[in-house]
């Protein structure tokens, strides 16, 4: 994302612990650049909408 100057990303994975969930807002906080944590499931049950917007 930094090096794409991109101010939006997602990662995908079947769960997220806690710390990864922390990491990504301290990221955000930092840089101001969004990470979408999506899981498997939620792609799946077709969820994804409101993380989308």
């Amino acid at each position: 994302m930094t090096r794409e100057d991109c101010t939006k990303g997602f990662f995908v994975s079947f769960d997220f612990s806690s710390d990864a969930l922390s990491e990504i807002q301290s990221f955000f906080t930092k840089s101001g650049k969004a990470i979408i944590p999506l899981t498997v499931s939620e792609i799946l049950d077709e969820q994804i909408a409101m993380k989308l917007a």
